[in-house]
């Protein structure tokens, strides 16, 4: 499949799935998904990440989820969607832990629980996920609650912005800082640069 060898990789893949294992059901499901080797059929890719995630095959679940939620090559189902993402957010799998807060978020296939999205959105902010950062961002901003939640909205939006094109078009990082006190901004700038630096000495997610 690195090679772009796909027929090569269908020979391989095809005992594989035989006789039932999880890394070449996803394998599959992936050649399907986006039409290498075989004809783009997402219901059969749908059907192949389903195989490998009831083993407990993490990245399936998530592009099961992803599916799930979008209603691609699956009939729309939020609580499946929230159930798949579950697993690999738990462990720590950044996209999953985005999707299921925006869900908490939203209120889409679980209880609306801002919360509880904060939580999620902050574990996937923390990996420098930058949906999740403007999403965090404005939903601490909305909660209002004390001067912590005004400094991480103020750190979120800004390091969204700068890291992310399209959140810097999108950001409400101006609305943010002007309704910020300036101990507040000083103690978000400060938060900011602790953070990248953190980003610095880990520099793979």
């Amino acid at each position: 499949m690195q090679k772009g060898d796909f027929q090569a990789a269908l020979k391989e893949l095809r005992p594989l799935t035989d006789a039932n294992d999880p890394n070449a059901q996803f394998l599959m499901g992936m050649l399907y998904d986006v039409g290498n080797g075989v004809p783009q059929d997402q219901a059969i890719a749908a059907s192949w990440y389903r195989k490998a995630s009831e083993q407990g095959h993490l990245i399936a679940q998530l592009f099961l989820g992803v599916f799930y939620h979008s209603g691609i090559g699956v009939t729309k189902d939020y609580e499946q969607a929230a159930h798949w993402f579950q697993a690999p957010a738990d462990s720590g799998n950044e996209q999953a832990q985005f999707h299921l807060g925006w869900m908490y978020a939203e209120g889409n296939g679980v209880r609306k629980d801002a919360t509880r999205a904060i939580e999620w959105l902050t574990k996937a902010s923390a990996q420098r996920n930058t949906r999740a950062m403007g999403m965090l961002a404005t939903l601490l901003f909305s909660r209002h609650r004390n001067d912590q939640d005004m400094i991480d909205a103020y750190v979120w939006s800004h390091l969204a912005a700068e890291t992310d094109p399209v959140q810097a078009m999108t950001s409400a990082r101006g609305v943010i800082e002007g309704y910020c006190s300036k101990a507040q901004a000083n103690a978000a700038k400060k938060s900011m640069a602790e953070w990248k630096k953190k980003w610095r000495q880990s520099p793979t997610r």
